[in-house]
């Protein structure tokens, strides 16, 4: 329905100012140099594409190999422990394990806010008048596995349904949602349940994840919780304990 809505957008081009110039723009190909320069943009955006689908076929190829040679694989890798240097491996071992947990529990939060997102952008749909609520939630809570950015990559097809369905006002609408939601998540769902699975006071979260966005990007919000719990076990400091001395 989303691919018939876009045919026809661009087939019946809407009376509207904004939508006319922005149709406008994208017409000024003059000179084979323009579309020379669009064409190349678009094989850059083909090739990011492949590789992305590449790397998400190789991780889920390791994973099934990983997964049904669990056991031998950690026989295998047990032996380290007991060859030359195993104080190395031991303590690589102990900050692997204490990494992998506090990632875990960071991916579990992940699931927690994009549950609730999915939630809460479908009852704003609802009171828009939206149709098709299942299938757009079960789109928006996979893109919000996506931190920060599934909420906006979720703003491209829900602002031409909202368009499709009433115009520049649903459009305006669905964007304060994006941006109400947005605001939920990054202020208040992120640092509250990170707060609460990893033992953080939630000041400390808010920091941390700030902080790891800003010079990691995206990524930061990801690992930037485990990263920091890393650093308090080679500092041999309980994050579970915060009682005042």
């Amino acid at each position: 329905e989303l691919v018939t809505q876009i045919v026809f957008f661009f087939q019946h081009p809407p009376d509207s100012r904004v939508i006319q110039y922005a149709i406008n723009i994208m017409n000024e190909l003059k000179s084979p140099l323009d579309l020379q320069k669009q064409m190349n943009t678009l094989y850059l955006y083909i090739s990011d594409f492949g590789k992305l689908a590449f790397q998400i076929f190789i991780s889920m190829l390791l994973s099934l190999f990983f997964l049904l040679e669990k056991d031998k694989i950690i026989r295998f890798t047990s032996k380290f422990k007991r060859a030359k240097f195993k104080s190395f491996f031991i303590n690589l071992s102990h900050f692997g394990v204490k990494f992998i947990n506090s990632f875990g529990k960071v991916i579990e939060v992940q699931f927690l806010i994009a549950i609730t997102n999915a939630v809460l952008s479908v009852t704003f749909l609802w009171i828009l008048g939206f149709p098709q609520l299942l299938g757009l939630g079960i789109m928006i809570f996979f893109l919000g596995l996506i931190p920060v950015a599934g909420v906006i990559i979720s703003l491209i097809p829900l602002s031409m349904i909202a368009y499709s369905i009433g115009g520049m006002p649903k459009v305006i609408a669905v964007l304060i949602m994006i941006v109400v939601i947005h605001a939920i998540e990054s202020y208040i769902l992120n640092p509250k349940f990170m707060s609460a699975k990893t033992n953080l006071p939630t000041f400390f979260t808010f920091i941390i994840l700030l902080f790891s966005e800003h010079f990691l990007g995206i990524w930061g919000l990801i690992i930037g919780i485990p990263i920091f719990i890393f650093l308090l076990d080679m500092l041999d400091i309980e994050e579970g304990n915060t009682e005042v001395p």
